[in-house]
């Protein structure tokens, strides 16, 4: 049996093409998609319909969430605020397949042995990384008894055995790559009759150019203001650029007592950001 795992595709259409050609070329018996297909990059809703079709198993993850739980009355007002002008994009586009998105689990089983989640069994955000101590895993892994857990969310490519004897695959990010380098990243497992699973991490090159031209073409970077240009420097540099910003601003506003919530104060700490950088 061959598993492909994609994840973490983040509207990012023609990463998303070329891993999904590569993972189709290995000829898997499931193709499952583990979640975080929208948001970030200007097309989330072609992201999510080529999803839909192509998807044997399609989960959601916490940027589903976000961009379905934007609009619930009474939620946070924050949400409408400049730092989420992108899920505001994601969400016109996707209209009526909000719904869809909402619907979707963010964990099940895929065969006898096999559990995919976006980021843990029962929690769409919670990180886990390869230096992760056993305690924390095991506290936050034993909900299921599966022997290989799957999951995405860190945008971190790795594998380990765990203290029990599980097996523990973070398959990386379609997307937006946080390695260093712009590339389309997914996991592809293979059960043989004797060893067991082994787990391949696949990287394909893709358009980066293409992808980085979708903003401006789109509309995308001029409607989603400042946070899209975060997007669009993570996507053309492949490292971490959204999390770095957020700490960043937060000191920034303290240092500097800002208080507005508008583009023109968001825009104003990018620029200081990226002059660090």
């Amino acid at each position: 049996m061959r598993i492909a795992v994609l994840a973490d595709i983040h509207g990012n259409l023609p990463a998303f093409e070329a891993a999904l050609a590569a993972a189709k070329r290995a000829a898997p018996d499931l193709l499952v998609i583990a979640g975080d297909v929208v948001n970030g990059a200007p097309d989330s809703r072609a992201c999510w319909e080529l999803a839909r079709a192509e998807a044997d198993v399609l989960l959601r993850g916490n940027h589903e969430r976000y961009v379905y739980d934007r609009g619930e009355p009474g939620g946070d007002p924050a949400w409408l605020g400049p730092r989420f002008r992108p899920l505001a994009w994601a969400a016109e586009q996707l209209g009526s397949a909000l719904q869809e998105l909402r619907d979707c689990p963010i964990a099940t089983r895929v065969s006898d042995d096999v559990r995919v989640m976006h980021a843990a069994p029962h929690d769409d955000h919670v990180s886990l990384f390869p230096w992760s101590d056993d305690a924390r895993l095991e506290e936050i892994l034993d909900p299921v008894d599966e022997s290989l857990l799957v999951r995405a969310h860190n945008h971190l490519p790795f594998h380990r055995n765990l203290a029990d004897g599980r097996l523990l695959v973070s398959v990386g990010a379609v997307g937006l790559a946080l390695v260093g380098r712009p590339e389309a990243q997914f996991g592809l497992l293979t059960l043989h009759h004797r060893r067991g699973w082994s787990v391949k991490h696949v990287s394909v090159q893709y358009d980066v150019d293409a992808a980085v031209a979708r903003f401006e073409e789109s509309g995308y970077l001029r409607e989603a203001g400042p946070m899209a240009q975060v997007f669009r420097r993570e996507i053309a540099t492949g490292s971490h650029q959204l999390v770095p910003f957020v700490r960043f601003e937060r000191r920034w506003r303290a240092d500097n007592g800002e208080h507005s919530d508008d583009d023109e104060t968001l825009e104003r700490a990018l620029r200081a950001f990226l002059a660090l950088r």
